[in-house]
C-alpha cells in the first residue's frame, strides 16, 4: 500500500516532470514484468543538481522488482550513488544518491511506498553515577533504597535458564564480546564498517544489562552484536536499516535451528524525527516474529515526537521504555507520554564497559532502563517458547499485564504508572543486610566487588568511573 512520507523540505508533489513512455510493441503499449507500464531510463535520476542520500522502500504489494526500477531510473547497483539494496521478506529498501527531482519521480511511483532523506540517529544516555540497583527493583515488590552503590541488592526469579535459547540483537556501537560477563554467549553479527568491536562502550554496556552474568537480567541469553552506531555513539538511518535487514534474514535462518525460541531487537538510541522508512522496518521485523524494545528518549519531552519511540503504547506490538530512579520517581530525562509503555531502572547502573574484559562502567539514561526491558522479555519468551517466543503483540500484552502499578512519582504527562517487573516478589526489605547467597543470584554491593576484586565469576574487576558521560541527544 501506497503512504507517502511528506518531507519538511520536500515540496510534496508527485507531477514533476519525468522521462515516461510507454513500452510498445508494434505500437501497442506493453506492461513489464512486473505488470506495470515501465519508465524508460529516466535522465532526472541519473544526472544533475544536489545529490542526497535517501532510503526508498518498495511496497512488495506492487510487485517490486529492485534491480528492474533502478534501471527504469538509468541506475544499476554497482553505479556511483547506489550504495545498496537490501531484502527480506517483510520489504525491500533501495539505499542511493537522489536529486529532489529524482525523489519527486521515485515518489509518485506506485512500487515505492517511502522515499525519505537519510536521518541522523544518536544513543540515549546521559546523567552519571552508580550502581546496578534495578535487579532488585524489578523482582522485588518493596523496591530498592538508600544508596545504590552502598547496599546490597537481591535478584530473584523462579527459572534460572533465565532466557536461554532467546536471541538478543544489540541494535547498537557494538559489543566486546570477549568480556568475561557474557560466557562465551556474545557473537559478533553485522557492521556497518569493518567489524562489530565497541570503541564507544553503549553497546557492551547495554549487553551486559540485558544479558550478562551478574549485572544482567536474562543470563543465559544469546547476544548478537549488529553495528549501525559509530565509536562517537552516532549513525544513521540508513546504517540502521541494513542492520535490520540483517537481523531479519538471520532470524529466520535461527528459525530452523534447534534450541531456538525467539528474537528481540534491543535498540537504546533514537531519531530527531518521525523516520517512516525506520518504522516500516521495525513495523516488518514485527511481522517476522521479532520482539522489539527501545528507548523513550533523553530530552525529558514527549516520546511521541521521534522514531522509533512514538510506535509504542497502542500504536504496535513495539515496547517503548521510559526511565525511574531508585526513589521510582520518573527520572528527569526520561521522555514521557502516551508512547511509552513501561518503566524500568535507568540511573546509576552498572555494567559491563568495552576497555577491557573485567572493566564495567555507570551510566544513566533511557538506553539503560531499556535492557532491563528486553532481559524480561527474553526471561518471559524462554518461560513460554509456544505461547510468547515469536508472538510480539501477546509478549508485549504479557509484560504490560505483570508490571506494577500506581508506584512511580514524578510527573509523568500521560504516561501509565507502570514499572517493569520479572513476576517475581523476592520478599526482600528495602533495608536488607543479607548476604548474597540468601538469594539465587544477587547483585550484590558493586563497590565493594570492585575494592575486594572478587566475584562469583572469578573476575577482578576494575571500576571504569564512578562519573557517566553526559550525551544528550
Amino acid at each position: 500500500m501506497k503512504s507517502t512520507l511528506a518531507f519538511a523540505t520536500l515540496v510534496a508533489s508527485v507531477f514533476a516532470a519525468a522521462e515516461v513512455n510507454d513500452v510498445s510493441v508494434n505500437g501497442t503499449p506493453q506492461e513489464d514484468r512486473d505488470g506495470i507500464i515501465g519508465l524508460t531510463r529516466n535522465s532526472t535520476c541519473k544526472n544533475g543538481g544536489k545529490m542526497e542520500m535517501v532510503n526508498v522502500m518498495l511496497d512488495k504489494d506492487e510487485h517490486p522488482d529492485a534491480l528492474q526500477l533502478l534501471s527504469r531510473l538509468g541506475r544499476a547497483l554497482d553505479d556511483d550513488g547506489v550504495f545498496a539494496v537490501h531484502d527480506n521478506p517483510a520489504w525491500t529498501v533501495i539505499q542511493m544518491n537522489a536529486t529532489e527531482e529524482c525523489m519527486k519521480v521515485l515518489d509518485g511511483m506506485a512500487e515505492v511506498s517511502v522515499v525519505e532523506r537519510e536521518t541522523k540517529v544518536q544513543s540515549f544516555v546521559t546523567q552519571k553515577d552508580t550502581a546496578p540497583w534495578g535487579l532488585q527493583r524489578l523482582s522485588n515488590e518493596a523496591g530498592a533504597s538508600g544508596d545504590p552503590q552502598g547496599q546490597n541488592f537481591i535478584y530473584s526469579f523462579e527459572d534460572d535458564k533465565l532466557g536461554a535459547g532467546v536471541d538478543v540483537y544489540v541494535i547498537d556501537t557494538g559489543v566486546r564480546v570477549s568480556h568475561a560477563v557474557f560466557g562465551g554467549r556474545a557473537v559478533e553479527g553485522f557492521s556497518f564498517e569493518g567489524t562489530a568491536a565497541d570503541g564507544d562502550g553503549h553497546g557492551t554496556h547495554v549487553a551486559g544489562t540485558a544479558a550478562g552474568q551478574r549485572f544482567g537480567v536474562a543470563q543465559n541469553a544469546n547476544i548478537i552484536a549488529v553495528k549501525v552506531l559509530g565509536d562517537d555513539g552516532s549513525g544513521s538511518s540508513s546504517n540502521t536499516i541494513a542492520g535490520m535487514n540483517w537481523v531479519i534474514n538471520n532470524h529466520i535462518k535461527r528459525k530452523a535451528q534447534p534450541g531456538f525460541v525467539g528474537s528481540i531487537m534491543q535498540m537504546s538510541w533514537g531519531l530527531q524525527t518521525i523516520a517512516a522508512t525506520v518504522d516500516q522496518a521495525i513495523e516488518g521485523a514485527i511481522d517476522q516474529g521479532i520482539h522489539v524494545s527501545v528507548a523513550a528518549g533523553n530530552d525529558g519531552a514527549d516520546a511521541c515526537r521521534i522514531s522509533p519511540s512514538h510506535l509504542g503504547g497502542a500504536n504496535s506490538a513495539v515496547v517503548t521504555v521510559g526511565s525511574v530512579n531508585i526513589t521510582n520517581s520518573v527520572s528527569t530525562f526520561s521522555n514521557v507520554g502516551s508512547c511509552v509503555d513501561i518503566f524500568a531502572p535507568g540511573e546509576k547502573i552498572l555494567s559491563a564497559w568495552n576497555v577491557g574484559d573485567t572493566v564495567i562502567n555507570f551510566l544513566s539514561g533511557t538506553s539503560m532502563a531499556t535492557p532491563m526491558n528486553s532481559g524480561v522479555m527474553a526471561t518471559l519468551m524462554q518461560a513460554d517458547p509456544a505461547g510468547l517466543g515469536q508472538n510480539p503483540a501477546a509478549l508485549k500484552a504479557k509484560l504490560l499485564s505483570m508490571g506494577r502499578k500506581n508506584v512511580i512519582g514524578g510527573n509523568l504527562r500521560g504516561s501509565p504508572n507502570l514499572l517493569l517487573s520479572n513476576g517475581v516478589d523476592g520478599k526482600v526489605p528495602t533495608t536488607s543486610k543479607r548476604s548474597a547467597e540468601e538469594r539465587r543470584t544477587v547483585t550484590g554491593s558493586p563497590a565493594a566487588w570492585a575494592k575486594d576484586m572478587v566475584t562469583n565469576l572469578g573476575q577482578r574487576w576494575v571500576i571504569e568511573s564512578t562519573d557517566s558521560p553526559v550525551r544528550h541527544f
